[in-house]
């Protein structure tokens, strides 16, 4: 009987060990989906730089012929993709429109700005920004 046990046990892991160890590769991306991911992590990033600049600019830490134009404009992110673009943009438009409101909405409501004051490096930082992307 305990050998029975013993060949089965062993039986069993002998199946087992070869079916762990060989492991599939996972599958390579696409030159198409590494770019698509790529601009859709910028994408976000421009977003939430957006939503900061007009959060700002509700706060009134900058004034809106401050830079920031050059700052929101959709060319900023979508510049690396030029020509071969793969992706839809039609709706970016739309998300930045969003962006832009959002942060216009954050700073009206009460107590929101004090965040400037709390962290007057980060309007520093913001107002630096502008003034970067103003200069020609």
């Amino acid at each position: 009987m305990r050998t029975i046990c013993i060949v089965v046990v062993a039986a069993a892991l002998t199946v087992a060990v070869p079916a762990t160890a060989q492991q599939p590769d996972a599958p390579k991306q696409s030159l198409s989906a590494r770019i698509k991911q790529k601009y859709l992590e910028r994408r976000t990033k421009f977003m939430l730089r957006v939503k900061d600049v007009y959060f700002a600019v509700g706060c009134k830490i900058l004034a809106r012929e401050a830079g920031i134009q050059a700052l929101t404009s959709q060319d900023s992110y979508l510049a690396y993709i030029g020509d071969q673009t793969i992706v839809d943009t039609r709706d970016d438009e739309a998300a930045r429109q969003a962006a832009m409101q959002e942060g216009l909405d954050r700073a009206a409501k009460p107590g929101e700005c004090d965040y400037y004051r709390r962290h007057p490096e980060a309007a520093a930082a913001i107002k630096r920004a502008a003034a970067d992307a103003a200069k020609p």
